[in-house]
């Protein structure tokens, strides 16, 4: 089967691998829609590592070709999506409800085979867990493959404690900030203001929601949020969905006392910062952070796609064949798209 694998840093290829084995206690997934994440990105353009060999992808979902004969809860031709990660099910995290916190966790895509491939065989745990969820059949494949970074984003809003009347102010209008944009119009927000470089992605903020948008590139950050405050009195929240670590301290500035800013986006070695802490002192500021989601996060974004609430689709830029998926790649990486898809 083709699958995309990562080699070693930098090292990226579409290449022939076996098909997996049928397991007794495990399952063969047809994949049917695989999504490109910025951490696959950073893997394509060598910017952080993974494991020698592995298949990457960890946003997508798929057909069940085979069902082990020790496998009781699934069906041939169960429509399903994988909540990416690997947990141990009894440290003290996991225990809590927190699977993406587990001391030993292994994250597909990056520690084991993930699903830029045409089939994938989940690790008997992944089913013990229950981290392979079935779908609603109203739930589309290409949809269904956004249903982790849509869980990511239910993570950093509840985070947030984020509700009506909130003003938010979020930093980038890629794939993720659309998506905060998205679920903070759910969750009632009333005020929504985007920042971002990429003016076509602002004007799509707009049609989803956002009140209000800056390009820092064309018009002075600080000034232009001071002239929309005016209108509500302030932003109560703010979100940084890119890993720019030089407007935190913009952001100490903007916020109301009391008010909150969560760090949704990482960005490696160069994702560092020296703030005035006096800022969140005397302003009783909470600066906070969130990575990845819950397993019950991600049942609520099954959910959130079943009940027809979000305009996913309006996300979905570009799609590919995956033999193609080193152009899509590329194309990600240019700016030029929103959520591309691979599709075996």
């Amino acid at each position: 089967m083709k699958a995309v694998v990562f080699h070693s840093l930098g090292n990226v290829s579409v290449d022939d691998v076996p098909n997996p084995l049928k397991l007794d206690d495990s399952i063969i997934v047809r994949v049917k829609a695989a999504a490109i994440c910025a951490t696959d990105l950073r893997i394509f353009r060598g910017e952080r590592s993974a494991k020698e060999n592995v298949i990457l992808g960890h946003e997508f979902s798929g057909e069940i070709v085979n069902v082990g004969s020790n496998v009781k809860d699934f069906s041939v031709g169960d429509k399903v999506a994988v909540y990416p990660i690997l947990a141990d099910g009894k440290c003290e995290y996991c225990l809590k409800g927190f699977r993406n916190r587990c001391v030993s966790r292994k994250t597909l895509g990056i520690d084991v085979n993930g699903g830029f491939s045409e089939y994938f065989q989940p690790p008997p745990e992944m089913i013990r867990l229950g981290h392979i969820m079935k779908l609603p059949q109203n739930v589309l494949f290409e949809e269904a493959a956004l249903l982790e970074p849509i869980s990511t984003v239910i993570n950093s809003l509840e985070k947030l404690q984020v509700g009506f009347g909130d003003n938010i102010l979020i930093v980038g209008a890629g794939p993720m900030g659309l998506l905060h944009v998205m679920l903070s119009k759910l969750k009632g927000a009333s005020n929504i203001l985007v920042s971002d470089y990429v003016e076509d992605r602002l004007n799509i903020a707009k049609e989803l929601g956002a009140n209000y948008t800056i390009n820092p590139g064309k018009e002075d950050f600080g000034e232009r949020v001071k002239e929309f405050s005016k209108n509500f009195g302030g932003f109560n929240k703010a979100i940084l969905t890119v890993g720019v670590a030089g407007i935190v301290e913009q952001l100490l500035d903007i916020i109301q006392p009391q008010g909150m800013i969560s760090l949704f986006a990482g960005g490696g070695k160069a994702f560092t910062s020296i703030v005035d802490l006096n800022k969140i002192h005397y302003k009783e500021l909470v600066l906070t952070a969130t990575q990845n989601a819950t397993s019950e996060q991600f049942r609520k974004a099954i959910g959130l796609l079943s009940s027809g609430s979000l305009n996913i689709k309006r996300l979905i830029s570009h799609k590919f064949p995956l033999e193609n998926a080193l152009d899509a790649l590329n194309l990600r990486s240019e700016l030029k798209a929103l959520k591309v898809l691979l599709i075996p």
